[in-house]
């Protein structure tokens, strides 16, 4: 029975990871698409492997188990480097991806060549401490990127922190139950393993296949950046210019308004248009739209009967919630409250 529901278990979890991989080489060619096809391979192959030797000559043997965990231990660098792509768009290099594979690769080949149990041991330990170490990163890393987002698009949807915490916790879930399977050779503990990695990359790859155009958008302003030249131009003059797109053009009606944009629109960089709203205005880019767009929200609460809905699309938010938070936020109410105010 119980080969039978481990072959099945296996089947299904290659045929998963085999579409993921499929999904997400034909999604794009973004360094972030890149390393999640990567490690759906890797996985993939994993999984046709213990398919393979499952039942065969190798099945209790503890050598040959160590091996196999051994080759398994090559995914996950790929975590690590998925969470680094995330926190840090632009970051992940070919250089990069090599050095940290490399310890990998060399203790599973130490593993696979010489018979000693301290090097099966030491490998497991590596990789303890190396998803520590990326665990401590990464929690340092999240505050920092909703910060960077706030300063570049006006819109906080499919890019918050809520998605990037689960993310992490969820690979490290994967992880704390891979190295329990590492060190204890049991059925119920393949099972969990490999149902639990399944469903988690189930709920992982709905978010990362929708985050994925965000985190282009971040690459492309990191990569550029440093290369951008602004003409000469004084904070008066981007003062007027910057006010005349939002007042006069409302240039913020767009949903999907990003820092470029504006920047674009205005005849000069992002840096100086970041820089004129941080010291000049005191706030950030994020703030400053979604404070004309419920501006522009109070005028129709006021003026007309049309839906909450229709007045959130219609002044440039991308959802309710966001409509409703930015507005209470700063007019102290909802906007149902407002509009009866007005409307007495």
């Amino acid at each position: 029975m119980e080969q039978e529901i481990l072959y099945f278990v296996y089947g299904l979890c290659t045929m998963f990871y085999a579409m993921m991989a499929f999904f997400f080489m034909h999604k794009g060619k973004d360094m972030l698409s890149r390393l999640v096809t990567a490690l759906m391979i890797i996985i993939l192959l994993s999984c046709i492997k213990d398919l393979v030797f499952l039942f065969g000559p190798f099945k209790d043997t503890l050598r040959n188990e160590h091996i196999i965990t051994a080759v398994d231990m090559l995914a996950e660098p790929f975590y690590a480097l998925i969470l680094i792509e995330l926190c840090n768009p632009g970051r992940v290099t070919r250089r990069l991806i090599i050095l940290q594979e490399l310890p990998f690769v060399l203790l599973s080949t130490a593993v696979a060549i010489w018979p000693a149990q301290i090097l099966f041991d030491a490998e497991v330990v590596w990789s303890a401490l190396y998803g520590l170490y990326y665990a401590v990163w990464t929690i340092r890393a999240i505050p920092r990127y909703p910060r960077q987002m706030r300063q570049r698009f006006s819109y906080m949807e499919n890019i918050n922190l809520n998605w990037l915490r689960t993310i992490l916790y969820s690979f490290f879930v994967i992880l704390a139950v891979w190295i329990m399977c590492s060190l204890v050779i049991s059925f119920t503990l393949d099972v969990v393993y490999m149902v639990s990695s399944m469903c988690l990359w189930i709920f992982i790859s709905y978010f990362l296949y929708r985050h994925e155009s965000v985190v282009n958008e971040l690459e492309d302003s990191a990569d550029n950046e440093e290369t951008e030249e602004a003409p000469d131009t004084d904070d008066a003059s981007l003062g007027k210019r910057i006010e005349h797109l939002f007042r006069d053009e409302r240039i913020y009606l767009n949903s999907k308004l990003k820092l470029s944009d504006v920047a674009a629109a205005a005849g000069t960089n992002r840096t100086y248009v970041s820089t004129y709203l941080n010291r000049d205005c005191s706030t950030t880019f994020y703030e400053y739209v979604n404070g004309y767009r419920a501006e522009y929200a109070a005028g129709l609460l006021a003026d007309g009967n049309m839906t909450l809905e229709a007045v959130a699309g219609e002044a440039g938010f991308n959802s309710l919630s966001t409509f409703y938070r930015v507005f209470s936020k700063i007019y102290s109410c909802t906007p149902s409250e407002y509009r009866e105010r007005m409307n007495r």
